[in-house]
């Protein structure tokens, strides 16, 4: 291979890697967990909205944000030990007639129609005093980590329009993991 092609691979390789790293600056923030009476969890993802994600809600694709959530019992010589998982999803639809947003939170199986973009993005990256359920059961003593994840994209197409629009699982978002130790 010539020079010029070896540079030409490389950077697509570049831009490819840039288009598909799932760090694009999103974060968990402000996590807040109750577990004395009930077990409720809040919090807010920094910088969840892309230009590309905003123009295609924009432009009436429906998006949504899928949060999970698991809770580990910590054991010093073995595997920790799963004792709850919990996936729910925020999804934003924009009327382009109506020019109104429609929030809909499966946490708490409520729909809103909100016309201020702001309300609507905090409306999407905030999850507010979420109800644990079924409580899991907590042992006094032991250590609990708390695990936070957020995937941020458009909603998932049809098989033949998946092809067609390719270039949109370029706007999905990704969190890292966001760790949260205690004891009961």
């Amino acid at each position: 291979m010539s020079f010029s092609g070896r540079v030409c691979v490389a950077i697509i390789l570049f831009v490819v890697a840039l288009y598909c790293s799932p760090a694009q600056g999103a974060d968990i923030t402000k996590l807040r967990v109750e577990h004395s009476q009930g077990f409720k969890v809040s919090f807010f993802i920094k910088d969840a909205f892309t230009r590309e994600i905003e123009e295609a809600i924009k432009s009436g694709i429906p998006t949504s944000f899928t949060f999970v959530i698991k809770l580990y019992r910590k054991k010093s010589l073995w595997p920790d030990e799963l004792v709850g998982s919990w996936k729910f999803n925020h999804t934003v639809r924009y009327d382009i007639l109506k020019e109104v947003y429609e929030v809909t939170l499966d946490e708490k199986n409520l729909t809103q129609k909100v016309k201020d973009r702001e309300k609507m993005r905090l409306l999407m990256a905030s999850v507010t005093d979420m109800v644990i359920s079924p409580m899991p059961v907590l042992k006094k003593g032991e250590v609990y980590e708390l695990r936070l994840k957020a995937q941020l994209y458009t909603v998932k197409l049809p098989f033949f329009l998946k092809y067609v629009l390719f270039f949109l699982r370029f706007w999905d978002v990704e969190t890292g993991w966001y760790v949260y130790r205690f004891s009961v």
